[in-house]
């Protein structure tokens, strides 16, 4: 179960980088940006699926729950600051789908970035 929500994971970020290149609308980036952020949140339920049998509940929990996987020593102390992509992706979820926030390309791209970033760690788990 816990290398599909990874390979979920992969998949909603290849699907983030197709929307981000279509057409010329702003609209594209805030749907990109809102697939990147279910990229990294459904990475983070491959980590917490494969370690604790849970995944989270709420988006809101998503953080602590990679906190917990770090205190167990399941993902290396070094990934710690991993929690502030996490965080990153939760504060911006909203904007993106409820609020119709506004995201720009470069918007789009750093998220794509960090999302880049927690899907390499959380692979290591899963060759």
């Amino acid at each position: 179960m816990e290398k599909a929500h990874f390979e979920e994971a992969k998949i909603w970020l290849q699907g983030a980088e197709y929307i981000s290149n279509l057409g010329s609308g702003r609209e594209k980036y805030a749907v990109a940006v809102s697939m990147a952020i279910h990229s990294i949140l459904k990475a983070n339920d491959s980590l917490t699926m494969k370690f604790m049998g849970i995944t989270a509940r709420r988006h809101d929990d998503a953080r602590r729950l990679f906190e917990d996987l770090v205190k167990k020593n399941f993902v290396k102390a070094r990934y710690a600051d991993y929690k502030q992509i996490i965080q990153d992706a939760i504060n911006n979820k909203a904007k993106a789908e409820y609020r119709g926030g506004f995201f720009s390309k470069s918007d789009f791209e750093s998220m794509k970035r960090e999302a880049e970033k927690f899907l390499k760690m959380a692979e290591e788990f899963f060759k």
